[in-house]
């Protein structure tokens, strides 16, 4: 019995487009968030679903509600979905993240896995949270399709421990676009990807590019 996971990284908000690192920060979606997320709902508009859960977060609940225009089903939050807690440094400019906290910003470029947030999560303990509620989610949908909303941060975790095995894995600098669609599929306790950071449904000038900063990869 295979459960499939549709893992898609929310739309576009002001705290990515102003190039800041947003955490647990609720910015809103831009207008080019929009774009993409009308874009998004049309490319699952004839995908059976099953279930539908999402970050709390204003960026991945308006995700999940696009989706959802032609499912409706109960949307259902997760604490669990949550963004990274990063603390002191929530919605601050990433250039300044940088120039204040050199540690920090050294292990986000070659060490993500090392990385302790000031006042907020280190990362083992996102790994462990996040991938705790995905295991969570197949439990409760043997069998089933199933829509997950939620942050970059979230995804690099889950695709670290299935792609190598390991937090360490967060090293090979992944990157997930704004409204990326990842499938995961589940079976018999085994994870695979089916298919990673598929942009299809966004022509070019809706697929932001990362930020290039100190750190390697985007804004969270």
């Amino acid at each position: 019995m295979v459960t499939t996971v549709y893992l898609v990284r929310h739309c576009q908000s002001t705290g990515n487009s102003e190039g800041r690192f947003q955490g647990r920060f609720d910015a809103p979606v831009d207008e080019q968030g929009r774009k993409q997320l009308a874009l998004l709902a049309l490319r699952f508009r004839n995908e059976p679903l099953d279930a539908l859960y999402t970050s709390p977060l204003t960026r991945a609940m308006e995700t999940a509600q696009a989706v959802n225009e032609y499912h409706h089903l109960p949307i259902l939050p997760r604490e669990g979905l949550l963004e990274i807690s990063a603390g002191d440094i929530e919605n601050m400019k990433v250039t300044e993240v940088a120039r204040r906290y050199p540690k920090l910003t050294d292990n986000w470029n070659h060490a993500p896995d090392l990385c302790e947030f000031p006042h907020g999560e280190t990362m083992e303990q996102v790994y462990a949270r996040v991938n705790r509620e995905l295991d969570d989610i197949i439990a409760e949908n043997p069998g089933r399709k199933v829509f997950i909303a939620t942050h970059g941060g979230v995804i690099r975790n889950i695709y670290a421990r299935v792609a190598h095995g390991t937090i360490r894995g967060l090293r090979d600098g992944t990157v997930f676009g704004n409204t990326g669609v990842n499938i995961l599929l589940a079976e018999n306790g085994v994870l695979r990807f089916a298919r990673v950071n598929d942009l299809e449904h966004l022509p070019e000038d809706l697929r932001r590019k990362p930020t290039i900063f100190n750190f390697h990869t985007e804004a969270v």
